[in-house]
């Protein structure tokens, strides 16, 4: 597992490296597609904290807080500790990087809504959360989820 704010980090870098804005609900959206593939080709969760099944779609609590003052704003700092450290996930983390990178490509292009918009498919995690009353996203139907 490595830390949300090392992952968040990762996006972020991206994101200022080229020059491709990131809202807060779109840096939701990708963490959650980054967690699903990382999920799925390596059977274990990339993350402690559970994605939570919100209006908009699965939402990691401590990255809505960091960034909700940023509101529908391309965000322009990266997630930093108390101290004012920034860590981001290590190079030589080969599977996560591959997941980043992945999702990073397919969907960097898109909106915030756009991607909301995949997480609302019949058969997603949050679909099914929704439907059963359950506030977090379960591994088990994340694992099941097609992908967009």
């Amino acid at each position: 597992m490595v830390p949300v704010q090392a992952l968040v980090n990762a996006v972020l870098k991206k994101s200022f490296t080229e020059d491709i804005q990131v809202t807060p609900m779109k840096l939701q959206k990708l963490l959650y597609f980054i967690y699903r593939d990382y999920l799925q080709k390596q059977n274990h969760p990339l993350l402690s904290e559970s994605f939570l099944a919100w209006d908009h779609g699965p939402v990691l609590s401590s990255v809505y807080y960091e960034f909700k003052t940023f509101s529908a704003d391309p965000i322009t700092r990266f997630f930093r500790d108390a101290a004012g450290n920034a860590s981001i996930v290590s190079e030589s983390a080969v599977d996560i990087i591959a997941s980043i990178d992945f999702v990073w490509s397919r969907f960097k292009h898109h909106t915030g809504p756009e991607l909301s918009v995949f997480t609302h498919q019949p058969g997603t995690a949050w679909t099914t959360a929704r439907a059963s009353g359950n506030t977090t996203l379960l591994n088990e139907d994340i694992l099941n989820e097609p992908n967009c």
